[in-house]
């Protein structure tokens, strides 16, 4: 990427284009960047706001960036990047400000899992109705967390890892009927990783230990009921898995524990 961040949020508009939203600059300051990608990086509309720890999502052809955190204050703030007018466009805020959230896509709504706001644990699991233009709350988190990973398995809202403290649970929200179930846990506890459903297997991508001092260096994959891992290209944690081109791509990020902002942009499949 032309400019390194860490703690961003990614999506992608089909195979069409790439985006990284925000994140921490090496001076551990937020930014409003956006950065794309269409096969060559070039710098979109700014946010509307510096933002950390923020989440993207995309339903109904749009890219969505969803709280975060602005100068250290959690924000509720949501915005929809209106592509042909080139510019970001509020819509409704959460019910629950949030930053280290995780966001994933379900039958067309957008369902929002975890994070932080003053030092607290962020309960309150929340829908967003595109077509209604509405947020809902739709249950609670059974083990409130934030730096989850989220992602979308079988028609279920899942959230992965996340602190504090460490945590390798997987949790599962069937929206449709309210219902909570587990995935077996992860094979190391992490927060601050990417997580993201391609073809047949769940994929969980880096993250930071519990004493948030050392980087988790594998990608856990889940398929055929199990976890199995192998070694992460360049580990990073403070990333969010965006599936682009038949590939999930992990940009940003800090190759180390705490801040270290980094440019790199890998992919798996």
């Amino acid at each position: 990427m032309p400019l390194p961040r860490q703690e961003v949020a990614s999506g992608a508009l089909g195979d069409q284009a790439l985006y990284v939203v925000g994140g921490f600059d090496p001076n551990r300051r937020s930014t409003a960047d956006v950065q794309v990608f269409d096969g060559a990086w070039h710098v979109g509309p700014a946010y509307p706001f510096p933002v950390d720890h923020g989440v993207a999502a995309v339903t109904a052809g749009s890219l969505f960036v969803i709280g975060g955190n602005s100068n250290g204050r959690a924000r509720a703030d949501v915005y929809r990047l209106n592509v042909e007018a080139g510019r970001w466009e509020a819509v409704a805020a959460l019910h629950h400000p949030r930053g280290a959230a995780g966001a994933a896509e379900v039958a067309g709504r957008i369902i929002v899992l975890g994070g932080t706001a003053a030092g607290v644990e962020v309960a309150a699991v929340e829908s967003f109705d595109p077509g209604a233009g509405s947020w809902t709350d739709v249950g609670a988190l059974p083990a409130p967390r934030d730096h989850v990973a989220a992602f979308n398995w079988l028609e279920s809202a899942c959230a992965a890892g996340g602190r504090s403290p460490n945590s390798a649970r997987v949790d599962c929200l069937d929206p449709a009927t309210g219902v909570w179930t587990r995935l077996p846990d992860l094979p190391h506890a992490t927060s601050g990783a990417g997580a993201e459903v391609i073809g047949d297997q769940v994929v969980v991508a880096g993250g930071e230990d519990a004493g948030e001092a050392v980087i988790i260096s594998v990608v856990a994959r889940f398929r055929a009921g199990a976890w199995t891992e192998d070694a992460m290209h360049d580990p990073r944690h403070g990333i969010q898995l965006a599936g682009f081109r038949d590939r999930l791509w992990a940009c940003g990020g800090a190759g180390v524990a705490g801040y270290a902002a980094s440019a790199i942009c890998t992919s798996i499949a």
